[in-house]
């Protein structure tokens, strides 16, 4: 599992981590958390949601904002702010594919 996880593109700064026991995750808050989003992208075609798309796009700005202003040396973020824009996205990421899917399929059928 280790080796899977060491292929996930992250910086994985230890103080950007969430620590175990210790410990630093193999990933960092942001990255872990949107990870934790994308876990529901099966739920989310399964229940064939289709949702205006500006709603899946607006989950995702708040992770644009956080990061380029901390890129940008605008300001410093903090892990519980990173968790919650990684998770925003990743649940908006796996919202936008599953409406852009159920759309397709309704299209076509």
């Amino acid at each position: 599992m280790r080796e899977f996880i060491e292929l996930i593109p992250c910086h994985r700064l230890p103080e950007r981590c969430l620590y175990i026991n210790g410990e630093p995750m193999p990933l960092c808050t942001r990255c872990f958390s949107m990870l934790l989003g994308y876990i529901l992208m099966p739920f989310a075609l399964l229940a064939s949601v289709s949702i205006p798309l500006w709603i899946p796009i607006a989950m995702v700005i708040p992770l644009l904002m956080d990061g380029f202003t901390q890129r940008w040396k605008w300001r410093t973020s903090n892990n519980f702010i990173r968790f919650v824009t990684g998770l925003l996205f990743g649940i908006g990421q796996s919202l936008l594919i599953s409406t852009i899917v159920w759309q397709i399929v309704n299209w076509l059928s």
